[in-house]
């Protein structure tokens, strides 16, 4: 009897999760969402803004739940984003809800820069400096609660916590370990004297480990294997030209990430200067990239607008004179949590209030593009990999008006892979652990022209 070929991947995103299947076995990769659902923070009582967990969680296993029951299945995988965590007991009890990254309590970050040294963070983690980073919410959190901290048997990354949540497994996968500011980019392992510098226990958290498909536990009787367990280390798995030098990948979301493949992290001055990030690979290797504010530009518009579909606002959009719609910069931190995102656009283009929706959206379309172009003009002159090609996926794969705007900016022919491109490379990391793959590349293979749906620019 064959054993079954069906995986499911479940993948957390900072703003909708979902549930997918994929055949393993199909000569053509696709993705089967079995399940999605809404994901946003919520105010506390205390004003913060916190993740709910319990829907959250509910919402996953309500998804795998739905995946099994539809035909046998052979593993599961979890990815999502970074940065964020959970502090569990010695029960493993979580002891509050978790904080999102946009809450405002790190807003005092660039002191704790100043007092540990910018160079000094870059050369040990190769992280590009930003107030998300778990370094930066771990130092609010002994400022402002050291008693729960202390109380804490360990800080457990979302998607890992989510693991434990499965199958009682404590342990952090080593791609989003890298995202956290705290893992030394050379030994792969937490810097001890990071850790002294902010004052969080050695202890808190576990030795990262490489995904290498590990199993580390079942649920309902179906092996959980550890994936690229950070989103991007596992979309990276699954972009179209993955293998091919000079490869820029552009993962649209939230954010828009925007990198290269290297076999070592890059802590030089240059790209230093440039706040590139060097994050772990789902199977070694590094991710130079960096972020670029996303489709959050536009999702925290909506809202304003009567949440009118996507696609009508960039039917809109595409109206719209490129020469009409005035840039601005993406990758500004004000537009990480503004309290009004519309007027901060506008407010940064000189757009007036009398400006119809259809020239904003233009502009933040624009903007997207202009962003990452400024980004792959950052790679060229670092040198390390001359840029040939953009591979898009996610989101904004199915965004001609985006796909056609990055084209322009860039200069380079792009290649538009599967929007679900995350899944399959958590597909990818699955099949290597139940040995449908022989390895990594030969599950790129797989993927690799299958996916590309459509070429701009060649």
């Amino acid at each position: 009897m064959s054993q079954p070929k069906t995986i499911v991947a479940v993948d957390l995103g900072a703003t909708s999760g979902r549930v997918a299947a994929v055949d393993l076995s199909a000569s053509e990769p696709s993705v089967e969402v079995v399940h999605r659902w809404a994901n946003w923070p919520v105010t506390a009582d205390d004003g913060s803004l916190r993740w709910d967990w319990a829907m959250l969680t509910g919402e996953v296993q309500r998804g795998l739940a739905s995946a099994l029951g539809r035909s046998p299945v052979a593993s599961i995988g979890i990815d999502g984003w970074g940065v964020d965590y959970g502090l569990i007991d010695d029960t493993g009890a979580l002891l509050t809800s978790p904080f999102c990254y946009r809450d405002r309590r790190t807003d005092g970050w660039r002191s704790v820069v100043d007092r540990i040294g910018r160079e000094k963070l870059y050369r040990i983690t190769g992280i590009q400096l930003m107030g998300i980073n778990t370094i930066f919410q771990l130092a609010a959190h002994l400022d402002a609660d050291a008693p729960l901290l202390q109380r804490a048997h360990r800080a457990l990354l979302l998607p890992d916590l989510l693991v434990n949540r499965l199958t009682g497994w404590i342990g952090v996968e080593r791609s989003n370990a890298s995202t956290t500011g705290l893992l030394d980019a050379r030994t792969g392992q937490w810097s001890p004297e990071l850790l002294d510098d902010v004052g969080v226990p050695a202890e808190l958290l576990p030795s990262p480990v490489s995904a290498a498909a590990s199993c580390v536990g079942t649920w309902r009787g179906v092996p959980v294997h550890l994936v690229g367990s950070h989103d991007t280390a596992s979309a990276f798995l699954g972009m179209p030209g993955g293998r091919e030098p000079g490869t820029v990948f552009v993962s649209t979301g939230t954010w828009i990430i925007v990198g290269v493949e290297l076999p070592e992290a890059d802590t030089s001055a240059a790209a230093a200067a440039a706040n590139f990030s060097n994050e772990a690979g789902a199977f070694g290797g590094v991710r130079l990239l960096k972020n670029v504010v996303g489709f959050w530009l536009l999702e925290q518009c909506r809202p304003g607008w009567g949440e009118p579909p996507v696609e009508r606002l960039f039917a809109e959009a595409s109206g719209v004179a490129v020469a009409d719609a005035p840039l601005f910069d993406a990758r500004d931190e004000r537009f990480v949590s503004p309290d009004d995102m519309e007027a901060e656009i506008r407010e940064a283009t000189g757009l007036g209030p009398g400006a119809e929706r259809a020239v904003v959206v233009r502009s933040i379309v624009e903007s997207m593009a202009a962003g990452v172009a400024a980004v792959v003009d950052e790679l060229r002159a670092l040198g390390v990999v001359p840029p040939r090609r953009l591979a898009v996926t996610g989101g904004g794969a199915r965004a001609e008006l985006l796909c056609q705007a990055l084209e322009r900016h860039c200069g380079l022919p792009v290649l538009v892979g599967s929007t679900e491109a995350t899944a399959l490379g958590n597909a990818v990391a699955q099949g290597v652990a139940l040995g449908h793959f022989a390895d990594p590349a030969d599950g790129r293979d797989w993927i690799a022209h299958a996916t590309v749906e459509r070429v701009y620019g060649d």
